[in-house]
């Protein structure tokens, strides 16, 4: 059989009998993929309730209205002033549609030309200033090193969590098991791979081991 693994069945129903452990291992990759995809699903679907229950509720419409109310107010008060500063203001208007374009170029080569002497500048009053902060930093180190300790764990805590479920998410997405079943094939089709995982290379589909 080519098509070993299928998109929309289970790991565990293969044309041939996986070994034990592997069928073990196909069963709870599919109870965590299903865990992990129901939480997520779950999650947006009350996270899309929750937000429409905010921005829909009646408080929240009356807080809209009087924002736009002031809005309009400001820009009706204003109006006169605008008109005024028009004939002003619309001969410079070609020339800022022309250096738009150059305008975020110009922007990050001028943060990157001050970044260099502010950094610098930093860093010199740092050294100058080693001793004060090098003393209060050995003297508080009973407090924040734990705190820098246990942050750290935690911060890759949350990240090996953020990582595993948006690998488990992309994965069970088609494009995702697609990449999976070409990698299934080609192993599994050699044979040590047909030796490896499956209890029978010779014998038919759906054989008991």
């Amino acid at each position: 059989a080519d098509s070993v693994l299928q998109p929309s069945a289970p790991l565990a129903a293969m044309p041939r009998t996986l070994r034990l452990p592997f069928r073990l291992v196909a069963s709870a990759g599919e109870l965590t993929s299903g865990a992990v995809n129901s939480l997520v699903d779950t999650s947006y679907a009350y996270g899309k309730k929750t937000s429409s229950f905010i921005f829909e509720n009646k408080i929240s419409k009356s807080i809209s209205k009087s924002i736009s109310a002031i809005e309009n107010e400001f820009a009706t008060k204003t109006k006169p002033y605008t008109a005024k500063a028009k004939p002003y203001i619309q001969p410079v208007v070609p020339y800022i549609e022309k250096a738009r374009p150059y305008v975020p170029y110009g922007f990050l080569a001028a943060m990157i030309a001050m970044a260099i002497p502010v950094m610098m500048g930093l860093a010199f009053f740092a050294f100058i200033t080693a001793p004060v902060w090098m003393f209060f930093g050995f003297v508080t180190s009973f407090i924040w090193v734990p705190l820098v300790f246990v942050g750290t764990i935690f911060a890759g805590v949350i990240f090996s969590f953020f990582v595993f479920v948006s690998t488990v998410r992309y994965f069970s997405q088609p494009k995702g098991r697609a990449i999976l079943l070409k990698y299934w094939k080609k192993i599994s089709s050699t044979p040590m791979g047909q030796m490896l995982f499956f209890c029978d290379t010779s014998a038919p589909a759906g054989s008991k081991m």
